[in-house]
């Protein structure tokens, strides 16, 4: 009985001694299972770092670390004459960082309860490594593949020309060269792209037009047949028949996808149809110019001449032109902006006396009045380069409307009396000024008989209709003629800017019978270098009624 006793208190405590570690491996199970996604399982390890115990949020700062890593993953295609070097996310792979926590999380938690176990009791003795998860977008990498920076030689789109000849016709296409799109994203594919940098090397591919040939010849054929009549222009009450030939040599083709697109070069169309209307399209306004202390005071500013064609009108010409074409083509004007023009009519152009002459008088005469009515009247005359003045058409007839009263004049080489006599000396003083300025003297007559008030030889009459003045402005400059004047003197001054140096050469006087010839030279420097050298002549008779015999002339 004793030793039953002895025996039966062994196992007593044999059994304790096996259920507590048993008793520890439940605690420790149930406790595995009932961490499943609260934190990672031990021996758990992803991209060389330990996430045993880590919860699901820290784990994810680890993998997004590693999601940044892989996408920047160096990615290099070797194209034969150069290499391109681009990073895994630019060509097509895609980071799953959702699926690789997930497989974090989950790792040694299977769905079914004794793989689970046998996982977790193998635990201390082998490490679970969490991949990368990631995909492969094919799509996204011929997009990137056929980008300009993968193309070795750009493929060359049929262009559609004339070279000035009658018909468009199509400079055909020329293959370019890139990558094997299929081949480098096939060889992609295989990539172990998760392991570092990649490297590949490319196949080379002949890349087409997209518009074929044929094509753009369809193209030229409709644009030969739309433009065979030209354009017919109109502006104000003028017209221009542009050739088709001038409208072809400014259509301008393009191609973008597979289609070409036909506009016009609106700058050379637009010079094309203002060469077609050269002459200004309307009047230029001229400004009102005031002298107050010898000084140009700008009253009024003036316009320069509208001038074809406006942008707008061009543009929507051009635009109807191409949509199918229409009989007319209704331009507007523009205002002209060359700043020469433009410094025309504002009178900044004006700025100075360039000549000026003085003749005396004595007070109180009736031919004061007529000199000094036709000062008043041409005070503030503007004349534009290259513009021409005759005074009997400018003045018009001295009337006593007019202010003009009886004076002496000469008329058939005698002196007589009529209504405006004695203008001449304003003639005489204006042709002395307008000779100093470099203006063209184009018509002039001197006196037939020499008053000694003026320079002999230098001077000019005016009668109606005949003898006349008329001068131009062959300056650069516009010219303001501001004459001013006291009891016993008339002034003629030249406002402008001073592009001409005037010097007068020599006067050479020479008898014929008993008449007086002179003749003196004049030389003109112009600005651009230019040097003009004119003549003025003057003829004076023996006396008042006669000829250069001495004989009277007769009376009619």
């Amino acid at each position: 009985m004793a030793r039953h006793r002895e025996h039966t208190n062994g196992w007593l405590w044999v059994l304790p001694s096996l259920l507590i570690p048993v008793a520890i491996a439940a605690v420790a199970w149930t406790t595995h299972v009932a961490s499943e996604g609260n934190e990672i399982a031990p021996n758990v390890r992803f991209a060389g770092v330990d996430l045993s115990g880590l919860a699901p949020s820290d784990a994810a700062d680890e993998i997004g670390n590693r999601e940044a890593e892989f996408l920047a993953t160096p990615v290099v295609i070797d194209l034969g004459p150069r290499q391109m070097t681009v990073t895994a996310g630019e060509i097509g792979y895609d980071y799953l960082f959702t699926e690789t926590i997930s497989a974090a999380v989950s790792a040694r938690h299977a769905d079914r309860p004794w793989p689970e176990f046998v996982s977790w009791i193998s635990t201390p003795f082998q490490t679970v490594e969490i991949e990368d998860h990631y995909r492969f977008d094919a799509d996204k990498a011929r997009a990137r593949l056929a980008a300009d920076d993968f193309v070795l030689d750009h493929p060359i789109e049929p262009v559609l020309t004339n070279d000035d000849s009658s018909y468009m016709y199509i400079v055909p296409g020329i293959n370019g060269t890139g990558v094997d799109i299929d081949q480098v994203i096939t060889a992609l594919q295989e990539a172990e792209v998760a392991e570092g940098p990649v490297s590949i090397v490319a196949e080379q591919a002949s890349i087409e037009p997209s518009l074929p040939d044929d094509s753009a010849e369809s193209v030229a054929l409709d644009v030969n047949e739309l433009t065979r009549n030209g354009m017919l222009a109109v502006i104000a009450d003028s017209t221009a028949n542009l050739t088709a030939g001038q409208v072809r040599r400014h259509l301008v083709s393009t191609v973008e996808e597979g289609t070409m697109t036909i506009t016009f070069d609106l700058d050379g169309l637009q010079a094309e149809i203002e060469a077609a209307f050269p002459e200004p399209i309307g009047e230029f306004e001229k400004p009102q110019l005031e002298v107050i202390d010898g000084t140009v005071v700008v009253e009024e500013e003036g316009q320069p001449p509208p001038i074809c064609c406006s942008r707008e009108s061009v543009e929507r010409a051009a635009d109807q032109y191409l949509d199918g074409g229409a009989n007319f083509y209704f331009l507007q004007t523009r205002s002209e902006d060359d700043p020469t023009a433009v410094s025309w009519a504002d009178g900044s152009a004006v700025t100075e006396v360039v000549a000026e002459f003085t003749t005396n008088h004595p007070c109180c005469e009736s031919r004061v009045t007529n000199i000094q009515t036709m000062a008043d009247f041409m005070r503030g005359t503007y004349l534009l380069p290259g513009e021409t003045l005759s005074m009997n058409e400018y003045v018009g007839p001295r009337t006593g409307e007019k202010g003009y009263v009886s004076a002496g004049a000469i008329r058939s080489g005698y002196m007589t009396e009529e209504l405006g006599g004695g203008v001449s000396q304003f003639i005489t003083t204006l042709f002395n000024a307008a000779f100093y300025g470099g203006l063209d003297l184009d018509v002039y007559q001197s006196h037939s008989l020499y008053f000694s008030r003026y320079p002999f030889g230098r001077e000019a009459t005016l009668s109606n209709p005949n003898p006349d003045l008329v001068f131009t402005n062959s300056t650069a400059y516009p010219v303001l003629i501001w004459p001013t004047y006291d009891d016993r003197s008339i002034t003629v001054s030249l406002y402008s800017t001073k592009n001409v140096d005037v010097v007068e050469l020599e006067q050479r006087i020479t008898s014929r019978n008993q008449c007086r010839h002179s003749e003196i030279d004049r030389q003109r420097t112009f600005s651009d270098g230019r040097v003009e050298i004119d003549t003025i002549v003057a003829n004076y008779r023996p006396g008042d009624g006669l000829d250069c015999a001495g004989r009277p002339i007769p009376q009619g």
